[in-house]
């Protein structure tokens, strides 16, 4: 009846490798909820066959699409045209099926979205665990006849989180949904994703949604509107779910492991007293951790941390809500090599504020760090995804947006200009610390650089 579509979302250089990873665990939740409620339901992962030969998508779809009437998908920003290009390839050889969109970006845009794409359905906004079992509940009784449409539209408005079209190209939201219980989640349905083309190696967990801090440009604060931090018991079983899978050799766990110190050292020790040997990596912030929690890290198991360090500048970094000391984050990195932690640091280039000079100081900021062969440095260009601050509030951090193609919107293209540098400059800049970054990750020491 119901079939979950994960749109491809670029990991060519991971396919069929030890780094392949999960496809998007929202649509793994909601399956096992929907079999829960003893909905038929499958998933569809194109990551799976995207990169195979021959490869060819309306083909594909055309073969996997026959016994379902209800269809969901997810979207990010960048992919958001793959998605509408699945959604018409559907709708052409299915055009009395009901199509339902979730994710950030179309959570953001729903109005938009729903004025121009007749093809689309409803859109489940934000947290989707409630509503979309819901929703398919009444779509079903609509689908079997069992419902008049005036009652239709008394249920579905009492159904927060969903927005849809009504008469004179009109949209109707029902309201922002209540957050999940993210402990009264089952298990993602892993068991969900088709054998077929089963490269997958490293599981995603979540340990918490949402998240305290304002950064400009991130949307999670918005997405997901109360922070909160998953039982040290669900994520237990959640680890002993995918060992018993037998085909995972990694775990990444998200987001920030370490917003809250109490959480985090029951976390580390979780690994020692049940004695879980699978390797396993996680993002936290380095400017809090200290000597000893670098050698609880080592000590569970952890073989990788990754970081968003952004800038060396504080001035860029105040001005977009990243409240961080650049002399804290190296403390920090210097107690996790100490204790050989390979780091994955995340910077973000063209940022409000950023100039020629903050851009100098970071890159000397970045060999002044004991970086070693084992650590990896990333740039990111600074993008203003729907849901962001630098979205929402373009015009008081002084962007202006210069590129309108989402697809582009993948943190590997300038999309602005700010009120210090064209986008020209941006170009340039972007261009340059990429190929210090090329150096610096090939490179046995950094400090050599």
């Amino acid at each position: 009846m119901i079939l979950l579509i994960n749109p491809k979302t670029t990991k060519s250089k991971e396919v069929q490798t030890q780094y392949f990873r999960e496809p998007n665990l929202g649509l793994l939740y909601l399956a096992a909820i929907l079999d829960q409620f003893s909905f038929y339901v499958d998933i569809l992962d194109l990551e799976q066959f995207a990169y195979l030969e021959n490869f060819d998508l309306e083909s594909l779809i055309k073969t996997k699409i026959e016994p379902y009437s209800i269809f969901g998908l997810t979207s990010l920003t960048n992919n958001y045209a793959l998605t509408e290009e699945i959604i018409q390839i559907i709708k052409s050889l299915k055009p009395h099926s009901k199509i339902i969109l979730g994710g950030p970006h179309v959570s953001f845009l729903c109005e938009e979205i729903l004025r121009k794409n007749y093809s689309i359905d409803y859109i489940c906004v934000g947290e989707s665990e409630n509503s979309f079992p819901l929703l398919i509940s009444l779509l079903k009784k609509e689908l079997n006849n069992e419902i008049s449409n005036v009652n239709f539209e008394s249920q579905i408005n009492q159904i927060k989180g969903i927005a849809y079209r009504v008469k004179d190209n009109d949209v109707k939201f029902t309201g922002y949904p209540d957050p999940t219980n993210i402990d009264d989640l089952p298990l993602p349905a892993r068991y969900k994703l088709e054998q077929e083309n089963y490269f997958y190696r490293v599981a995603n967990v979540i340990i918490n949604r949402g998240c305290p801090n304002q950064c400009s440009f991130c949307s999670r604060q918005n997405l997901f509107r109360k922070p909160r931090i998953r039982s040290i018991k669900s994520i237990l079983s959640e680890i002993e779910d995918i060992l018993s899978l037998q085909n995972y050799e990694y775990i990444n766990f998200y987001d920030n492991i370490n917003i809250n110190s109490r959480f985090f050292k029951e976390f580390c020790e979780m690994f020692i007293n049940n004695k879980i040997n699978i390797p396993w990596g996680c993002e936290l912030r380095v400017d809090s951790i200290t000597s000893d929690e670098a050698k609880l890290l080592k000590k569970s198991g952890c073989k990788l941390v990754a970081t968003g360090i952004e800038s060396a500048n504080v001035e860029v970094l105040r001005r977009n809500f990243k409240f961080q000391d650049p002399k804290r984050v190296q403390q920090g990195i210097i107690h996790l090599k100490e204790e050989h932690i390979p780091i994955q640091a995340y910077f973000v280039l063209g940022l409000p504020g950023e100039s020629e000079e903050s851009v100098s100081e970071t890159i000397e900021y970045i060999k002044s760090i004991p970086f070693e062969s084992d650590d990896q440095i990333n740039f990111f260009a600074a993008t203003p995804y729907p849901g962001s601050r630098l979205w929402k509030k373009s015009n008081e951090f002084g962007i202006k947006i210069k590129e309108n193609d989402f697809s582009k919107y993948d943190c590997e293209h300038v999309i602005f200009a700010t009120d210090n540098l064209t986008k020209p400059q941006l170009d340039h800049l972007f261009q340059l610390v990429k190929r210090i970054e090329m150096e610096i990750n090939t490179q046995p020491n950094v400090s050599q650089i």
